[in-house]
């Protein structure tokens, strides 16, 4: 296996794997052997792309799980009829997808998962592209005074749009009730990731809401201008996707952001959500 780097910022593609050929193979040695590779992979380049998989639910699963234990059901999407390990994102045209702004997934949780395991059912002709931002790379791009006052501030993230299928399913209390279910958390701005050490930005565009002890102008200020530089190409990788290609990203110093660009197309895609970094928490325990 080789990895060819994509942009400067971050992401990479993966060359010479046959990842559906390795599990019907049942070779645990060699499945985790490709799953060490692959995570050292993954630190470095925080979003991995491996054309042409085509993998069957269960063997998404089985992949997966190359990374560490299973996140727990989403809160909204459905889920694949052969496997609740799967949800199924599944846009019609007409329909508005939840995805066409930056963030990192479900930061609203005291544990967000690690990493996702994304892959391309149907996709539209053209269009439907995902973009990936380093939060590293923004960290690093900020005024050093400006990073300065961002110490120590922290940031409450909550659910976001997911209001808006609340309120057209429950109304008032559907919002209540998902809010409850979904949950808030606070996180440093300046966030570290677990691994690297590195410092990164912890805002995003879906779920990021209100700094702890501000008002709500400054706040709003502040957030904006990160945001502004989220926006900045500098730090992003763009994937056309093919009907089988998966993108696997390490959740904690990445965003991503799914163009909805396709009104009048369908748009099929399979996710499964990594809880568990095995092998950091694995070292953490000695």
């Amino acid at each position: 296996m080789s990895v060819e780097r994509w942009s400067p910022a971050l992401g990479a593609e993966v060359h010479g794997l046959d990842a559906g050929a390795l599990i019907a193979s049942g070779d645990a040695d060699a499945l985790a052997e490709v799953g060490d590779w692959l995570y050292d992979a993954l630190i470095e380049n925080q979003v991995l792309f491996i054309r042409d998989q085509n993998l069957e639910p269960a063997q998404h699963v089985v992949f997966a799980k190359l990374f560490g234990d299973l996140a727990p059901r989403h809160h909204s999407y459905n889920t694949h009829q052969a496997n609740p390990d799967v949800a199924v994102l599944d846009w019609q045209p007409g329909d508005r997808p939840d995805a066409t702004e930056w963030h990192s997934d479900m930061t609203f949780r005291e544990k967000p998962p690690f990493a996702s395991v994304l892959q391309a059912q149907i996709i539209p002709p053209v269009g439907g592209d995902t973009l990936w931002a380093s939060m590293y790379s923004v960290h690093d791009s900020l005024d050093p005074g400006f990073l300065k006052d961002l110490e120590g501030m922290v940031i409450c993230h909550d659910p976001g749009q997911f209001r808006n299928g609340a309120y057209a399913n429950g109304g008032n209390q559907g919002i209540t009730d998902m809010l409850v279910e979904a949950g808030s958390a606070v996180w440093p701005i300046v966030s570290h990731h677990p691994v690297t050490g590195r410092p990164y930005i912890n805002v995003s565009e879906s779920n990021s809401r209100w700094i702890m002890g501000t008002g709500a102008a400054e706040s709003q200020r502040i957030v904006n201008y990160i945001l502004h530089a989220i926006n900045r190409p500098d730090h992003q990788v763009r994937l056309r996707w093919q009907p089988g290609t998966i993108a696997i990203w390490d959740n904690r110093a990445s965003q991503h952001y799914a163009v909805a660009d396709y009104p009048d197309h369908r748009r099929v895609m399979h996710r499964v959500a990594v809880d568990t970094d095995r092998r950091f928490e694995a070292t953490c325990s000695h």
